[in-house]
């Protein structure tokens, strides 16, 4: 009867167990779907803001530079006649001007004076071609031509804005079969701009500008947007045909831009009928992008590794239910110092052996290898050392009182010693690491050895105990006679229940995921103690811990 009892309770028990294991296998599947699509979207929206901010970036490039000659050559006093004494000192603006901005072909000047002619300041090296070919050889890099054939067309078009008193004159025109955007600064000799003064302004050849101009500047900014991230950058005009940049059509955003080489709101109140506005575009793709296709291949082959992993871990919980069942049973037993002890000295030794077996074997061959088994053989051998003197400690505090060495310590440098310490362990663990120790703070009298140990610990318990949220703050200040070093992590916590438990020897808290000996808070305690000061404990399941400790400040 009882043995029929007993094999019920385990049929029932088998039954929900694997009502238990099938309901776990399909929640980390969910879990896992969701985690990874979740990378991929991130990864997707990541990759377009950057494509947002290479296309704005572009076009506030482009614009900026479109309005330069306007904004920062016409505006300015340079080109006032009353400043400008001579046709050189014009010459000497406009190649400045040249060489700031491609688009302008020529500049042209006409003032009121004995000489009414239009002066024209062309480019020597992209002469225009109504331009006559016996000029056009010329080392100085601009040549002047006074009022060329084209001079009349321009003058007489310019005189109709002035006759409404327009403050610029911006307009399309044909000059020798090339179609040209033309802008003028118009100066009137009274308030009330009834009288031309002054024409200074310049003409935009705009198949050069379809041809050569928006190349070079969609280059140079893909080279600083790009940032790590492979986008394709164009410039598209009102048709939709591409001017320069890649032909890749799948965008990731578009921005558009009026083909204008000066302000719009020049023209804005009451636009002239001959001026052609045209809106080009920017396009900003993504397609083929190295980061995007990583991700969406990563998300598909993590999920399908999840979803084998979680099939495999399904069947070998059900036939390995009753072994499970019996080493749960026993580590829940082995609370006791010597297990924990033997725990924790078995682990670093097993990592240093596998390493010491790996090298022996030669199964290391690059120098990145090498170093990386190093490392790792030098933290397991911190790890060790850290245990054995936990252990040696407590029996020296316990028993021995005297045995501190006491001299003046800075605060600021026993930080430093533990982080240096840990450093390895806090970078491979991508920890957030806040600092705030200040440099002015008072030396305290203790023992190195023995703060060393102190900070060891506790720097060691918000490594081991930390959660999703990796981030550790050490800070220290002064209150009053006492210097405050505080250890503070978001962790797993401890509950309140057992803070005024964990000081003791051997406990360890019931949230512990991992090994210890149970004497890190005991040796805390006990050191802090014995150098006069106070160690505190705040912790709440779930939100982390923070670990305070005061030592009496030297004054004078």
């Amino acid at each position: 009867m009882k043995r029929d009892w007993l094999t019920a309770w385990r049929q029932r028990l088998m039954v929900g167990v694997a009502i238990a294991v099938a309901i776990a296998l399909v929640t980390l599947a969910v879990v896992g779907y969701r985690a990874t699509r979740e990378w991929q979207r991130s990864s997707a929206r990541l990759v377009e803001r950057r494509a947002e901010e290479s296309a704005e970036l572009l076009v506030t490039a482009l614009t900026r530079d479109m309005r330069g000659a306007q904004a920062l050559v016409l505006a300015s006093r340079d080109w006032n006649p009353l400043s400008v004494t001579s046709l050189t000192d014009i010459s000497d603006h406009v190649a400045a001007a040249f060489a700031r901005y491609p688009y302008p072909e020529s500049f042209f000047e006409w003032h009121e004076g004995s000489d009414q002619s239009m002066v024209f300041f062309n480019r020597a090296d992209r002469p225009p071609a109504w331009m006559p070919k016996e000029l056009r050889a010329d080392r100085y890099p601009v040549v002047l031509v006074t009022e060329p054939a084209v001079a009349t067309t321009l003058a007489d078009r310019i005189r109709q804005d002035a006759k409404v008193g327009r403050r610029y004159s911006v307009f399309d025109v044909t000059l020798a079969r090339e179609r040209y955007q033309v802008v003028a600064r118009l100066q009137y000799d009274e308030p009330f701009r009834e009288r031309l003064e002054s024409i200074f302004g310049y003409t935009v050849n705009l198949r050069w500008v379809r041809r050569s101009y928006f190349s070079e500047i969609t280059a140079e900014v893909a080279r600083i947007g790009n940032r790590g991230v492979d986008l394709d950058l164009a410039v598209l005009d009102e048709h939709g045909s591409l001017i320069a940049g890649s032909a890749n059509a799948v965008p990731a955003t578009r921005r558009s831009f009026p083909l204008l080489f000066f302000d719009p709101t020049t023209s804005a109140v009451d636009p002239p009928a001959d001026l052609a506005v045209r809106t080009w575009q920017v396009r900003v793709s993504s397609a083929n992008d190295p980061t995007l296709v990583w991700a969406t291949r990563s998300a598909n082959w993590t999920l399908g590794v999840m979803t084998a992993a979680a099939t495999g871990l399904g069947v070998s919980l059900i036939f390995g239910f009753y072994a499970a069942r019996a080493s749960v049973m026993l580590a829940e037993v082995r609370s006791d110092f010597v297990s924990s002890v033997t725990h924790e000295l078995k682990t670093p030794l097993a990592t240093i052996r596998a390493v010491g077996h790996t090298l022996i074997r030669g199964r290391v061959t690059g120098p990145d290898a090498l170093r990386e088994y190093a490392q790792l053989l030098v933290q397991e051998a911190k790890r060790l050392t850290r245990l054995v003197d936990n252990i040696l400690a407590y029996a020296r505090v316990t028993d021995v009182t005297d045995v501190y060495s006491f001299e003046h310590q800075a605060p600021a440098e026993l930080v430093d010693d533990v982080l240096q310490e840990f450093r390895h362990q806090l970078v491979d663990g991508d920890f957030e690491l806040d600092v705030d120790v200040p440099t002015d703070l008072p030396l305290v009298h203790a023992d190195r050895t023995a703060m060393r140990l102190v900070l060891d610990n506790l720097v060691d318990n918000a490594i081991r105990y930390s959660s999703e949220q990796r981030w550790i703050r050490l800070a220290v200040w002064c209150d009053g006679s006492h210097v405050i070093i505080e250890v503070r992590d978001r962790g797993i916590g401890i509950p309140r229940d057992e803070l005024s438990s964990v000081h003791r020897k051997f406990v360890r808290g019931q949230l512990s995921r991992s090994g210890g000996s149970g004497l890190g808070l005991a040796i805390v305690n006990r050191v802090v103690a014995d150098h006069g000061g106070r160690f505190v404990l705040e912790s709440e399941a779930g939100t982390g811990t923070a670990a305070r400790f005061s030592l009496p400040a030297v004054r004078g």
